[in-house]
């Protein structure tokens, strides 16, 4: 059974179960008084213009341009959900995980790609453990350390460029494969080539898939979010082909985290350190008994698959369509690029080179950041009856001001972090537009609620599930950029600039919606 005829078959067996629960649940919750855009279908509700249109944003920038920080779409079958992109509403959210969880499709998701014990799937006290053990893997110090890693990777890149000079390259599955490595070889001490061929092809795979979702993939996620999980689990185990591909995902990263750790435990055994990775250390934690925070063996592995997704694509696309932004506009490319060589040329040929003291580097890293976050949409579901406070005051259909909005327990609200990071009130009026310079003048630093870890962007999200490996991925895409900058001239094909469109995170797109991003490369002379 192909995949478009078994999710269609899903949904309709679903649809019955679903419908009775919505109509129970309408009754006590309802945000009809908050505007927002009209839908043209019960069905799919606004799903398809939110999630499916040619490019991302489409439907959704005019909507926060007509209607503000907050406002009302219909999912499937018509249910109201709320839209947030208000500053204020959304660190609340994503603060008090006691208030707001998963949605249940979105877990549904999670349980999907990741394993029971992996720390994505963790809540309350379990969670905080996991983190507080993977934190150091991830500390400053420990990012700094992963140097060597990311600058070998660099040399990779541009080995590969110099390959293809004057052509006209996909630079999207080149980035993917390096930052799959960069992150393996800093957490398990792998390379690619020791990941297996069958890891990446399966990897490949996994992100065609997410890649070419339909709407009626999104109605059947809904559907099955509110089934109990004991179904689910068991429908994982039905053999269609995405859920064959996604079984296999985790079976073949629980045998390379085995692996990782047999080989550590020997080492150990013999006297010989060093392997490993940042695993070794979880490793020695587990063998010489850590203590509270150390992590079992099983919890270890558990961690591998969202470790080395986490840090692949989501990088990836940030630094294709950051490149694609850099390849029109020149005047700023050679100012970058001359920023560049004075801080190699500062660095002595061999010394350390001082990224975070990179003006231009940093404010164009930030501007991709804000401008394409990885995910640029994501859904939560209200665990009880809550009061959400906002930092402008919105104006409902009947005309009333509202500084605060009641939400009620089940209700799903919807993060827009793009639209946050598109805020004319937030970020200038120019907010629509790519210009890395705001960060460097003082008007450009946006005042108001502190929001994430980094520059007050969401780009890596905020509160508990702040991503983890913020700062690997910093670090990583100023290594690359200075490589690269340095280098290689980037321009843009006949074709144009690369799309983007959503995809399960945002994707770089190329002319006929196949993901990809294309550049001509030239050698800097």
């Amino acid at each position: 059974m192909d995949n478009t005829r078994f999710f269609t078959f899903t949904a309709a067996t679903l649809a019955i179960s679903y419908l009775l629960f919505r109509t129970l649940r309408h009754t006590r919750q309802t945000i009809d008084e908050i505007r927002g855009p009209l839908s043209s279908s019960w069905v799919f509700g606004h799903m398809r213009e939110l999630f499916f249109a040619p490019k991302y944003g489409n439907f959704e920038f005019q909507w926060l341009r007509k209607y503000g920080a907050v406002y009302q779409i219909k999912g499937p079958f018509g249910e109201s959900r709320l839209v947030v992109a208000d500053p204020a509403a959304m660190q609340y959210i994503l603060n008090t995980p006691a208030h707001f969880r998963f949605s249940p499709s979105f877990d549904h998701s999670v349980r999907l790609l990741y394993p029971e014990q992996s720390v994505i799937r963790a809540h309350g006290e379990d969670h905080q453990r996991l983190r507080t053990a993977l934190n150091p893997g991830f500390s400053a110090a420990a990012v700094r350390s992963y140097l060597p890693v990311f600058l070998r990777a660099a040399q990779s890149l541009t080995d590969q460029f110099d390959s293809r000079l004057g052509e006209i390259t996909n630079v999207s599955p080149i980035f993917g494969r390096t930052t799959l490595g960069t992150v393996s070889e800093a957490i398990l001490g792998y390379t690619v080539e020791d990941l297996g061929d069958e890891y990446t092809t399966n990897n490949l795979e996994i992100l065609s898939f997410a890649a070419n979702q339909s709407a009626v993939h999104i109605v059947a996620d809904v559907l099955t979010g509110w089934i109990p999980n004991f179904l689910r689990d068991a429908a994982i185990k039905i053999p269609a082909a995405p859920f064959t591909t996604l079984n296999r995902a985790q079976c073949l990263a629980s045998n390379i985290a085995s692996r990782v750790i047999e080989e550590k435990v020997n080492a150990a055994s013999q006297g010989v350190g060093g392997t490993g990775g940042f695993y070794g250390e979880l490793v020695d934690q587990q063998r010489l008994g850590g203590g509270k925070s150390a992590l079992t063996r099983d919890e270890i592995i558990a961690q591998t698959s969202i470790l080395l997704n986490a840090g692949q694509d989501t990088t990836a696309t940030t630094l294709a369509l950051g490149l694609t932004e850099l390849a029109q506009d020149i005047e700023f490319q050679e100012k970058l690029r001359t920023e560049v060589h004075s801080s190699l040329g500062g660095a002595g040929g061999g010394g350390e080179i001082a990224y975070d003291r990179m003006p231009l580097l940093n404010a164009f890293i930030k501007e991709s950041l804000r401008m394409y976050p990885a995910e640029p949409i994501t859904e939560r579901m209200a665990v009880r009856d809550v009061v959400l406070p906002l930092t402008e005051s919105i104006t409902t259909v009947d005309g009333k001001q509202l500084s605060r909005i009641p939400i009620r327990k089940g209700q799903i609200v919807m993060l827009s972090v793009a639209s946050y990071q598109r805020l004319a009130s937030r970020w200038g009026e120019d907010a629509d537009s790519f210009r890395p310079s705001r960060w460097l003048e003082r008007e450009g630093v946006p005042g108001g609620e502190a929001m994430g870890p980094y520059a007050n962007l969401l780009s890596f999200f905020g509160g508990p599930r702040t991503c983890l490996g913020w700062r690997f991925a910093l670090l990583e895409m100023q290594v690359f950029i200075c490589e690269l900058v340095g280098k290689f001239q980037f321009s843009l094909p006949p074709q144009g600039a690369a799309g983007f469109r959503y995809g399960g995170t945002l994707l770089p797109t190329l002319p006929d919606g196949q993901k990809g991003a294309l550049l001509e490369i030239s050698r800097v002379t």
